[in-house]
C-alpha cells in the first residue's frame, strides 16, 4: 500500500487512532489500507506506552478460533492487533472484549473489518467505549490524489488515473506505479487494457470478487452495465427481481466500493470497467439477451446513451437506429443534451447511419457543435434533398437549418422568424421543445438587433426551461442575456448575466470545453470594452485560440476575433495582425463559414483605416477585398463592420462627404435600434474623419455624443483605439467647456490621462537608459541577454522593464515592443 506519510491524510489517520479510545475499529473494503495504518498506530502507541505488540490474522485463526480472545484474557496489557476476524469464533471474541477493564489496564485494540456483518459490532458499541472509521474516513483525499499524479508527466494519463482511483487506495497505488513503468504508447490503451495491466484487475478477482457470492457478482455486474444503476430500474428488469434488494444491502456493506446516492448505485469505477468487461457472470445468449433487455429498457426510460451503448455490447446496432426515430434527433438534443447525440452516433454503424434520416441528422448537428461547418451544411443539403414537402421530418429539418444559421452559415432566408414563430405556437403544450425555439428565435432577434423581441423570447425561453428543469439553457439563456447588453452597451448587466452562467458551469457542467469557450469569448469582449486589457489577453487564450474548431455561434466568433485582432495589434504590430488575419480567414473559409471569413476581414479593413487616420504608414489600397452588401438578414455585427469598413474606403478614396453621409444614416439607424455599441463607434470614426478633414464643428459635435455614450456605458476602450492622439485636443476643448455633465467630464478626465500616458512618453518621459533598453527588446532576447549588452545585473533590467511598462501603459514586453514601435521611439 502507499507508504504512510506523517503530515498527509494518512498520517491524521494514525493520529486519530493513537488518540481514539481503547477498541478502534476500521471497517472498509479491501485495498483501503486498514492493515497498514493499525500497524501504524500499533509502533506509534507502543513507543509512547511500552506495551508489546500483538497480532493475529489468518494464521493464527486458522490454527486455532479461540485463540486471539484467549490471548486477550491471560494478557490484556498489550497492543493487539485483530485482522481476519470473521475467521475467529466470534462470540467468544465478542465476550472477551466485553470483559477486559481497558481503562484500569490501558491495553488498547485494532481490529480491521471489511464489512460490519463481518462482526457483532453492534452488541459491542452497547457495552464498550468503540470508534469506527468507515471507508469515508480512510478513503483517497483529492488533494492526495493530485499531488501524486504529478509524477506522471503525460496530462491525458494523469486524467484517465483521476477518473479510475476515485477514492480507493489500492487503486492510486497500482495505477501509480503502473503508469511510472508504462510505455509511451499506451495512451491509446482501453480503460480496461490498463486495469489489467496495473494487476488492479487480479486485486479485485482476488481481493473483493472472492468475498461476495454468484448473487452479489451477478447483481453488481447488471449495475455495471448501466452509468448510474437504478435499484428500482434493476429491479424491473425481467429475471432479476432481486438484483435491487441485493444492491442496496452491498452499499451498506461494501460503503466505498458499492455506494448510494437516494436510490441510485455509484461503483468505485476501476471495480465497475472490471465487473462489465472482464467478469463472465453469464453465458453468451443469456447476456446478450440481457443487454438488449436493458437497453430496450434503457431507451423507455430516456435513457438514450445507456440504451445505445448496450445495444452495441449486444451487437445489434440496429436498436439504436430505432430508438433515435422513436425519440427524434431535435427531441434528443434539446431534452437529453448535446453528449446523447453524440453516443448514439459513436455507437451506430456506419450502414445504419447512411440508411436513417434521423441518424444523418444528428450527425449534422454532431458536426455543426464540433465545428466542423461545411460538414454540416453539406449533410443539411443532402438531406434537404431527400426531405420533401410533406414529409413528417421536414419542420425538424428547418430546424436545423436555422441553426445552423446561428452558427455562421449562410443558410439565411426572409422568413425565418416568422417560422419561428409559428412553430412555437404548433408547439404549445411542449415546454422542451418550445424553451429550444424560443432560444433560437432570441438568438436570431439579437443578431438583426431587434433587442425587445430578443428580450421577450429570453423570458418565455427561461420560464419553460425552468418547467422542464433544463439547466443547461438556463445556463446558455444567461450568456444570450450577456450578448444582448454587449451590443447594448451595458457592460456591467453583461458582467453580471457572464458572472452567474460561470458559477452554474462550474458547478453543473465543469468538464464541458464548449461552454468555457463561449463563456471566455464573451468575457474578452466585455473586459477589452471596459480598458481592462490583462484580463481581455487570458480570457483569449481560452476563447479565440480554439476557433473555429470549438463550438461557437455567430456572436460568439465576433466577440473573440474582434478582441482577438486588437490585443494582436498591440502584441505583434499590425503587419503581424493582418498576416494573421488573412491565415484564419482562409481557415474558416475551409471549415464552411464564409460569413464569418467576411466578418474577420472587415474588422482588419477597419482597424487598418483606423491606423491610416491617425497617421500610421498602412496602404489601404492594398486591401483588395469586396466589401460585401448589407442584407435584411444581416447581423448587427456584418452592419457594423462592414459599414465602418466602407465609410473608410470611400474617405480614402477621397470621397469624405459620402463617407460622411453613410456614417450619419448608420448613427441614426442604431440609434432607433438601442446600438449603443455601434452607434458609439460610427460616432468616433465620424469625429476623426472630421478633425483629419478639418471639420472642427463636426467633429465636436460627434465626439460630444460619443462622451455621452462612453460616460453612460462605460465603454472606454473604443475611444484609445479609434482616436488615439487625434482625439486628445478635442477631448481637452470639450472638458474646457460647459456643456459636460459631472459623470461625463470625470469620464473625459479618464480618457485623458489614458491617452496622456502614451503621448507623454513621446515627449520625453523614457530616461535615455529606458529607451536604449527598449531598442533592446525590439530585437528580441531574455533578461539575461538584456544585462550582458547593458552591463547591467538582471534585477536592473527588470526594474527598467517595469518602469518601461508602467509609462506606457502595457503588461508584457510584446505590448511595450508594439506601443514603442507606434510611438516611433523603436526603429
Amino acid at each position: 500500500m502507499l507508504p504512510m506519510a506523517t503530515d498527509g491524510h494518512q498520517g491524521k489517520m494514525v493520529d486519530r487512532i493513537v488518540a481514539g479510545r481503547s477498541i478502534v475499529v476500521l471497517c472498509a473494503p479491501p485495498g483501503f489500507g486498514k492493515s497498514q495504518l493499525a500497524r501504524a498506530a500499533a509502533r506509534r502507541i507502543s513507543a509512547g506506552s511500552g506495551l508489546a505488540v500483538t497480532e493475529f490474522g489468518q494464521i493464527e485463526h486458522h490454527a486455532d478460533p479461540r485463540a486471539a480472545a484467549n490471548a486477550l484474557f491471560a494478557e490484556p496489557e498489550r497492543v493487539t492487533i485483530l485482522e481476519d476476524v470473521h475467521l475467529t469464533d466470534r462470540s467468544f471474541l465478542g465476550l472477551a472484549l466485553e470483559r477486559i477493564s481497558f481503562d484500569r489496564s490501558g491495553a488498547r485494540v485494532i481490529m480491521t473489518i471489511s464489512q460490519p456483518g463481518d462482526f457483532p459490532l453492534a452488541r459491542l458499541a452497547t457495552r464498550c467505549p468503540i470508534d469506527i472509521l468507515d471507508a469515508s474516513a480512510l478513503r483517497q483525499r483529492a488533494q492526495e490524489t493530485a499531488q501524486l499524479l504529478k509524477s506522471i508527466p503525460r496530462a491525458k494519463m494523469r486524467a484517465r488515473i483521476r477518473g479510475l482511483v476515485g477514492d480507493w487506495p489500492i487503486a492510486m497505488e497500482l495505477l501509480c506505479a503502473w503508469a511510472a513503468r508504462s510505455p509511451d504508447g499506451c495512451s491509446s490503451w482501453s480503460d480496461l487494457d490498463i486495469v489489467r495491466e496495473s494487476r488492479l484487475g487480479e486485486f479485485i478477482d482476488q481481493e473483493v470478487l472472492t468475498l461476495l457470492s454468484a448473487e452479489e457478482r451477478s447483481a453488481l455486474v447488471h449495475a455495471s452495465l448501466l452509468d448510474l444503476p437504478d435499484i428500482d430500474f434493476l429491479a424491473s428488469i425481467s429475471g432479476h427481481r432481486s438484483d435491487g434488494r441485493i444492491l442496496a444491502d452491498l452499499a451498506f456493506r461494501w460503503k466505498g466500493l458499492v455506494d448510494r446516492r437516494e436510490n441510485s448505485i455509484i461503483l468505485q469505477n476501476a471495480l465497475r470497467i472490471w465487473l462489465r468487461d472482464a467478469v463472465e457472470a453469464f453465458d453468451e445468449d443469456k447476456r446478450v439477451a440481457l443487454l438488449v433487455s436493458m437497453a430496450d429498457q434503457c431507451s423507455a426510460r430516456g435513457r438514450l446513451a445507456e440504451a445505445a451503448w448496450l445495444a452495441r455490447m449486444a451487437g445489434d446496432t440496429r436498436r439504436i437506429r430505432d430508438y433515435a426515430h422513436a425519440h427524434g434527433a431535435l427531441r434528443i438534443w434539446i431534452v437529453h443534451g448535446f453528449s446523447v447525440l453524440r453516443e448514439l452516433l459513436e455507437n451506430s454503424s456506419p450502414q445504419d447511419i447512411a440508411s436513417s434520416i434521423v441518424l444523418r441528422m444528428i450527425e449534422c448537428i454532431v458536426h455543426m457543435k464540433a465545428g466542423r461547418i461545411n460538414a454540416a451544411q453539406d449533410l443539411f443539403e443532402s438531406l434537404a434533398r431527400e426531405v420533401g414537402p410533406g414529409h413528417p421530418l421536414t419542420k425538424d429539418l428547418e430546424i436545423v437549418r436555422v441553426t445552423l444559421l446561428v452558427y455562421g452559415c449562410s443558410l439565411e432566408r426572409t422568413g425565418d422568424l416568422e417560422l419561428i414563430r409559428n412553430l412555437i405556437t404548433e408547439q404549445a403544450d411542449d415546454p422542451a421543445m418550445r424553451t429550444f425555439l424560443a432560444t433560437l428565435s432570441a438568438i436570431l432577434n439579437c443578431q438583426r438587433a431587434r433587442f425587445d423581441a430578443a428580450v421577450a423570447n429570453l423570458i418565455d425561453a427561461r420560464a419553460l426551461a425552468k418547467r422542464v428543469s433544463s439547466q443547461y439553457n438556463l445556463m446558455f439563456l444567461l450568456m444570450h442575456e450577456a450578448s444582448i447588453n454587449l451590443a447594448q452597451g451595458k457592460l456591467k448587466h453583461a458582467r453580471t448575466c457572464l458572472s452567474e452562467a460561470r458559477t452554474r458551469w462550474q458547478r453543473d457542467f465543469p468538464s464541458d470545453v464548449g461552454v468555457e469557450t463561449v463563456l471566455a469569448a464573451l468575457s474578452a469582449s466585455i473586459e477589452f470594452e471596459a480598458g481592462r486589457l490583462t484580463s481581455a489577453r487570458n480570457s483569449l487564450k481560452k476563447s479565440a485560440h480554439r476557433m473555429p474548431e470549438a463550438e461557437a455561434w455567430f456572436d460568439i466568433y465576433f466577440a473573440a476575433y474582434e478582441t482577438m485582432i486588437r490585443i494582436n495589434i498591440v502584441d505583434h504590430g499590425i503587419g503581424a495582425m493582418s498576416e494573421a488575419v488573412e491565415d484564419e480567414a482562409r481557415k474558416l473559409q475551409a471549415q464552411g463559414l464564409p460569413r464569418v471569413a467576411d466578418l474577420l476581414m472587415a474588422i482588419r479593413l477597419c482597424v487598418c483605416g483606423e491606423a491610416c487616420l491617425q497617421g500610421q504608414q498602412v496602404i489601404m489600397s492594398e486591401m483588395s477585398w469586396d466589401i460585401p452588401p448589407v442584407g435584411p438578414t444581416s447581423s448587427w455585427q456584418e452592419q457594423e463592420v462592414f459599414t465602418i469598413a466602407r465609410a473608410y474606403r470611400d474617405y480614402f478614396d477621397g470621397q469624405f462627404e459620402k463617407a460622411w453621409a453613410l456614417l450619419e444614416e448608420s448613427i441614426a439607424v442604431a440609434a432607433d435600434h438601442g446600438l449603443e455599441r455601434s452607434r458609439l463607434r460610427y460616432l468616433l470614426v465620424a469625429s476623426v474623419m472630421a478633425t483629419v478633414a478639418g471639420e472642427e464643428r463636426r467633429a465636436r459635435a460627434m465626439l460630444r455624443s460619443a462622451v455621452a455614450i462612453g460616460a453612460a456605458t462605460g465603454m472606454r476602450q473604443v475611444f484609445r483605439e479609434m482616436g488615439g492622439r487625434k482625439l486628445t485636443p478635442a477631448l481637452q476643448a470639450l472638458r474646457e467647456g460647459e456643456e459636460l455633465t459631472e459623470l461625463e467630464q470625470g469620464f473625459v478626465d479618464r480618457l485623458l490621462n489614458r491617452l496622456r500616458d502614451r503621448q507623454s512618453v513621446a515627449s520625453g518621459t523614457l530616461s535615455a537608459r529606458e529607451l536604449e533598453v527598449l531598442g533592446l527588446l525590439s530585437s528580441g532576447g531574455s533578461d539575461k541577454h538584456l544585462a550582458r549588452h547593458l552591463n547591467l545585473s538582471e534585477h536592473g533590467v527588470r526594474f527598467h522593464l517595469k518602469n518601461i511598462f508602467k509609462k506606457l501603459g502595457v503588461h508584457d514586453r510584446l505590448s511595450a515592443v508594439a506601443a514603442a514601435r507606434q510611438l516611433e521611439l523603436t526603429h
